[in-house]
């Protein structure tokens, strides 16, 4: 080493304060600028507002189904969730790294890890999930992945519908069914599954059915019935099952015919070729299941006008499974069921949001107890 070489280190010494910091490369310093932003109170804060503004927004303003397409299903909601978990992660498991381990410590590290794993199962579960309803009359075999087969539906942004396996009977709708002595007041006996692996339940309103990980829960149910055409020399000409709505009178009796939940309607009848708009009705028998009288209102069908605005070409009733006549052809309503709509539900982070709610609780207690344990050594 020459003389000017260790005069220049000689400097250095006795300029340096010791410990001597690491001399970084400036792009070393970019991850920890990145772990500061991440760990950052005011982050936590700004992101605890922001959420807290959309789930408000969410529950008051656009509400529903739209607050899903909108809000909660979109992905700049769950990214903010995201980075609220991480901004979490880096706020508690970087101070307590290296630091020796204790009763009070590993509650909180149960309770932190128990937080970290709900909100990204909440995030998982809100891009994957699916939620609709299933509507089948006794004896009706639908196939779970087609779309149509839903009178409506919500899904997560990511899920797809051959996640949807097999398909869906219902075998019977059972009135009065009862367990263990207690009435059940309807119950569904539902067939689900691909041929060969299919499994059958009887479901109510304590109990579903879980096929691979979509559970089929009782939602409603109405009656379906059997109108049939038929020529004036009796000839079938078509036949159809008709959901029937339940709609409530002022007096609290129930109305059932066809129409929508807002009031009774018409539809074209027969759906391909229709000849008529076609109002049914049905007064049940109060002794006899699936009997009763049926009421008749026809129009000429004209596409694109409300029939109900004129007096009917006929109207007039007939009891189940005898002919009224409506002009050139008889209408009848040949037999009654029943109609269900099950609630059809996908949640794959569900069981992982669970299991944290309890390890979060586990975490609680561990940490209160060891705070006891410690306040009573002190005091000792």
């Amino acid at each position: 080493m020459t003389r000017n070489e260790r005069d220049e280190v000689e400097l250095v010494a006795e300029t340096e304060s010791f410990p001597v910091e690491p001399r970084y490369h400036p792009i070393h310093r970019i991850p920890r600028m990145i772990y500061d932003f991440l760990a950052s109170a005011r982050l936590a804060m700004a992101l605890l507002v922001a959420i807290l503004v959309c789930c408000l927004a969410g529950v008051t303003v656009v509400r529903g189904a739209q607050a899903w397409l909108t809000i909660f299903s979109t992905l700049w909601f769950n990214a903010l969730l995201v980075l609220l978990v991480v901004n979490v992660a880096c706020c508690f498991f970087g101070r307590i790294w290296h630091r020796r381990i204790t009763v009070i410590s590993f509650g909180m590290i149960l309770f932190h890890m128990s937080f970290v794993a709900m909100f990204l199962a909440i995030v998982y579960d809100s891009l994957f999930f699916f939620q609709g309803s299933l509507r089948l009359t006794e004896g009706e075999t639908l196939q779970n992945s087609d779309p149509h087969s839903y009178d409506g539906y919500r899904q997560g942004r990511f899920f797809s519908f051959s996640r949807l396996k097999g398909e869906t009977t219902l075998v019977k709708m059972i009135r009065g069914y009862r367990v263990g002595g207690e009435d059940k007041r309807a119950a569904y006996d539902v067939e689900v599954g691909e041929p060969g692996h299919k499994r059958r339940e009887v479901i109510y309103i304590t109990n579903n059915l879980d096929y691979k990980g979509v559970k089929y829960l009782p939602e409603k149910e109405g009656y379906s019935a059997l109108i049939v055409l038929s020529d004036k020399t009796g000839k079938e000409l078509y036949g159809a099952h008709v959901p029937l709505q339940s709609l409530k009178q002022k007096d609290n009796s129930y109305l059932y015919t066809t129409g929508t939940k807002e009031g009774a309607g018409s539809f074209p009848f027969p759906q391909d070729s229709p000849l008529y708009s076609l109002q049914v009705a049905y007064r049940p028998d109060p002794v006899k299941d699936r009997s009763g009288e049926v009421f008749f209102q026809v129009w000429p069908y004209r596409e694109g006008e409300i029939p109900q605005q004129e007096q009917p070409a006929a109207a007039g009733k007939a009891p189940v499974g005898q002919h009224f006549s409506a002009g050139g052809h008889t209408l009848a309503a040949k037999e009654i069921r029943y109609w269900v709509g099950m609630n059809v539900r996908h949640d794959p982070g569900k069981p992982v949001i669970l299991a944290s709610l309890w390890v979060g609780l586990a975490g609680m207690i561990i940490t209160t107890f060891g705070r006891m344990r410690k306040g009573r050594a002190g005091k000792g």
